[in-house]
């Protein structure tokens, strides 16, 4: 197979950081290529790259033989390569159909348009409402209409950064089957990725990156799991290894403890009227990691919004530490304590524009340990700010750099350290590994697992069901914005978990 893309000697640095050193790579179309590594190994750089978000300092791109400059997204289509981001460019209050078209000539946005664009749904499996808004769409949906966009522009080079991390479990068969569709066709697919079942089931080779470099470009069929968890970690591969079963989390015996959280028959409606939430009951104890499970878009988000302030429910109560809180203002919830990691950290957990030490102070700044005679002290929050990258291995460890400048895994623990901080008597984290690698998960899991042993209550929404077993006491999962049941994760299967996740409307009580 001829090759159609040649990358050579890519280098890119960011100030002291370099983030690509000497990348290489042949790639064909019809041919599916994982990328493996460690959040900050390069990966998003180089598909950046690629794309023309980055230049490179050095080195060269070829297409089918001839050099390309690729010099913005917009140059990278018409060169035939399109990226579907793990944090959507969706415009929130225009249609599926409308952002798909967006900035096209009026001759490709008729009728002839919107009949391929429902047969590329067709295609390709994918659900999509055309009658809503974005904003109104859940994530799952509004990927789906982010590749939509890349495909009704032809493109030959499609870059996937981390495309499951946002899918409910039911999601995912079906839209790596779509994706074989598209190599099938002959499209040339990068595959971004942490999870190595994904890659093995989906990729024909694996490119393995670690700090900037490439450690290997390897076929997927012939090379052990073992091996290149090896490679993306540092380590020597020693082969197969045998696998023994995980001992068992330690859980927090809470039955004796007060209720930090409780939430009595909330419903809340959109509005349009239809209901969100309804009747929603559900406690959470001191010291408690209680877990929310479910399929995107059956209220979960909507949950979280309501118990940290940003939504007002249409009925029902909301009580912290046993006093009524749901009238309370987001400032006064803040101040009773709770924290909150939301879904979106580049929507609503960061200004990418502000340096590091100040996404940590921007929501305590007017607390007087950033304070200094009355004044806000840069001093003050530079050195807490240091204090939290070094806690949370947060790199590059330079407080002063912009949060747009790390990768996704490290932005999280930007997020992560600052609302743990403040959670004195809830954390509320949804999502929280989406998009985080082997490592990164683990430590955001054990950061979570220390915040409930210091005696604070934490709500756990993630549609990863492996991870919400993992670390819940409890699990609660939802359906319909109800809860259609709790169980206890060691004596639970995801079977389980699945059958009360798809309850039809009439069977959730």
């Amino acid at each position: 197979m001829d090759s159609f893309l040649k990358v050579t000697g890519i280098d890119k640095s960011f100030g002291a950081v370099r983030a690509l050193h000497n990348v290489n790579l042949l790639a064909s179309k019809g041919e599916c290529i994982a990328i493996l590594g460690e959040n900050g190994a390069g990966k998003t750089t180089l598909a950046s790259v690629l794309i023309g978000l980055y230049q490179p300092d050095s080195g060269e791109i070829k297409l089918g033989g001839t050099p390309v400059s690729v010099t913005s997204p917009a140059k990278a289509i018409e060169h035939g390569i399109g990226m579907i981001h793990q944090h959507f460019s969706l415009v929130g209050a225009m249609t599926a159909e409308e952002n798909i078209l967006i900035g096209l000539p009026s001759t490709k946005r008729g009728a002839e348009a919107r009949a391929r664009i429902r047969q590329l749904c067709s295609d390709f499996d994918f659900n999509v409402d055309f009658d809503i808004r974005v904003t109104e769409m859940p994530v799952g949906m509004k990927q789906r209409v982010e590749i939509l966009k890349a495909l009704f522009r032809d493109v030959s080079i499609l870059i996937l950064d981390e495309p499951t991390s946002v899918l409910a479990p039911t999601e995912v068969a079906p839209f790596l089957k779509g994706v074989r569709k598209l190599v099938a066709n002959g499209c040339l697919v990068f595959f971004i990725s942490h999870k190595l079942d994904e890659i093995r089931e989906i990729a024909d080779r694996v490119m393995i990156m670690r700090h900037g470099r490439v450690e290997g470009v390897l076929p997927v069929a012939t090379t052990p799991m073992a091996q290149m968890s090896a490679l993306m970690m540092g380590d020597k591969p020693t082969g197969e290894t045998v696998e023994t079963p995980k001992a068992k989390k330690a859980r927090n015996d809470t039955s004796s403890a007060a209720d930090a959280l409780v939430v009595s028959d909330v419903c809340l409606m959109d509005p349009g009227g239809a209901e969100i939430l309804q009747d929603l009951t559900l406690s959470v104890k001191a010291g408690e990691i209680l877990g929310i499970a479910g399929i995107d878009g059956n209220g979960q988000t909507e949950l979280s919004e309501v118990i940290t302030g940003l939504k007002r429910q249409t009925s029902g109560a909301i009580h912290l530490n046993g006093t009524e809180i749901s009238s309370a203002s987001i400032a006064a919830r803040i101040a009773d304590g709770i924290g909150f990691v939301p879904e979106d950290r580049h929507a609503e957990g960061l200004v990418l524009s502000l340096t590091v030490e100040e996404n940590m102070a921007f929501r305590s700044i007017g607390e007087d340990r950033f304070m200094s005679g009355g004044l806000i002290s840069r001093r003050a929050m530079h050195e807490i700010a240091s204090d939290v990258v070094a806690a949370f291995d947060i790199r590059p460890p330079d407080p002063k750099l912009n949060a747009s400048a790390l990768s996704g895994g490290n932005q999280q623990k930007i997020v992560l350290a600052r609302e743990v901080a403040r959670a004195r008597n809830l954390l509320v984290v949804v999502q929280p590994t989406k998009g985080l690698d082997v490592g990164a998960t683990e430590f955001v899991q054990n950061q979570i697992r220390a915040v409930a042993h210091s005696g604070v209550g934490v709500l756990y929404i993630s549609t990863e069901l492996e991870h919400v077993l993992d670390i819940s006491d409890r699990v609660a999962v939802m359906a319909f914005g109800r809860i259609t049941g709790v169980v206890d994760p060691e004596n639970t299967t995801l079977q389980d978990i699945g059958l009360l996740m798809t309850a039809a409307p009439e069977e959730v009580l």
